[in-house]
């Protein structure tokens, strides 16, 4: 899809891979989009809201060669650019970049007697053909504050 994007690790020790580490995960769907998650009777507020993803505002960029890794047929292929390829401006369409914090999810739950289903936890979705199916969802597991808790009220 031409998709290029960057990770950038504020306060990441580079100079050395003992002290430094990252975790990430980088999904592929080849048909749709990844949209947020109807709410039915969830209602207006839950989940991850539409507010809370953030998009960058456009800037030029100079910061001379860099190195593009590219996928094609599950090999990576590196080269050499004498630019960066976000030395643009703006873009056009209406799919952008965004980023999103977990910290935001408003996690639904109640865990009284039985799980609920696994969907309250959907961030993004990316919706099949049929009613009801996906290609993809991304979901995220945040703490969970029981009844039983230390230090909590339970009259």
């Amino acid at each position: 899809r031409g998709v290029v994007f960057s990770v950038d690790l504020p306060g990441l020790d580079k100079s050395s891979a003992e002290t430094s580490f990252a975790r990430g995960y980088i999904l592929e769907i080849f048909r749709g989009h990844f949209k947020l998650p109807e709410l039915g009777p969830i209602g207006s507020n839950g989940l991850a809201n539409a507010r809370d993803f953030l998009h960058p505002v456009a800037e030029c960029a100079d910061d001379g060669p860099c190195t593009i890794v590219n996928k094609f047929g599950q090999r990576l292929f590196a080269r050499t650019s004498p630019h960066t390829p976000f030395d643009v401006v703006a873009w056009q369409g209406n799919y952008l970049p965004f980023k999103y914090a977990l910290s935001n999810f408003c996690a639904v739950s109640s865990v009284t007697y039985d799980h609920p289903d696994p969907s309250i936890y959907t961030v993004l979705t990316a919706r099949g053909d049929e009613d009801g199916t996906a290609l993809a969802d991304f979901v995220v597991f945040p703490p969970r504050v029981l009844a039983t808790d230390e230090n909590t009220l339970r009259p």
